[in-house]
């Protein structure tokens, strides 16, 4: 699930944004949460007690705290949320793309380009999800989503193969890690029993195999290739 906060000192604005937001994952069929803030202090205190928000729609002009000046907070803090900037004044542009902003809106909001600021948040936040692998007794290693290009089943264990070309044999099944990889991302796809690979990392696709970056050829289970062309395309488009 999403976790996307509105910080806009105009509520009607507020109320807007958060229904084209909530639209915008029902289209998506993307679970989410979405809070409403009125000023950049209120979101500053919340976000220190909680910190669970990863994408911020965010105007610049407010009473009180700028919202370029929460920015700054959350950036010298060194909190990666996705920030996308909502505001009336164009001039603050090259400031917010210097924060690494998601994106910068101009008031009033255009469906579209709000719609793809948030599929590029959403993105930057399954990227920076790990999950915690078992390499030992006792022993686990963090291993962030974005950097597995796929997973091989080793018997009772897992071989995965890192994107720096790195593999790690976690002490875990394959059924196991699929389960866990599920709940953070959406970029993955089972084309055979053993294997489960990331979208983002696929090469080519054949009828009886799929090459993935680096090379590695990992076979198509019989019935798959459809399934998985369409899954490749529809990963394709949402994310690139």
């Amino acid at each position: 699930m999403l976790h996307i906060a509105i910080c806009d000192d105009d509520r009607i604005l507020l109320e807007d944004l958060r229904r084209e937001v909530e639209s915008w994952a029902k289209e998506e069929h993307e679970a989410c949460s979405v809070e409403l803030f009125a000023t950049a202090e209120a979101f500053w205190f919340a976000w220190e007690e909680k910190k669970n928000i990863e994408i911020l729609l965010l105007d610049i002009e407010m009473p009180g705290m700028s919202g370029m000046e929460l920015a700054k907070m959350l950036h010298r803090s060194g909190e990666h949320i996705g920030i996308i900037f909502v505001t009336g004044n164009p001039d603050y542009a090259l400031e917010g793309y210097d924060l690494e902003a998601v994106s910068y809106l101009v008031k009033p909001v255009d469906r579209e380009r709000l719609s793809m600021a948030l599929r590029r948040g959403g993105q930057r936040a399954r990227n920076r999800a790990a999950l915690l692998v078992p390499v030992s007794a006792g022993e686990v290693e963090r291993v962030y989503v974005s950097d597995m290009v796929f997973l091989e089943g080793n018997g009772h264990d897992t071989i995965l193969r890192k994107r720096d070309g790195t593999c790690i044999v976690a002490k875990i099944t394959l059924q196991q890690l699929e389960q866990g990889l599920q709940a953070k991302s959406e970029s993955f796809f089972k084309p055979h029993r053993s294997y489960y690979i990331n979208l983002s990392y696929v090469e080519r696709i054949t009828k009886k195999d799929v090459q993935m970056e680096g090379g590695t050829l990992v076979p198509i289970a019989r019935g798959k290739w459809e399934a998985l062309n369409r899954a490749y395309m529809e990963h394709f488009r949402r994310y690139f």
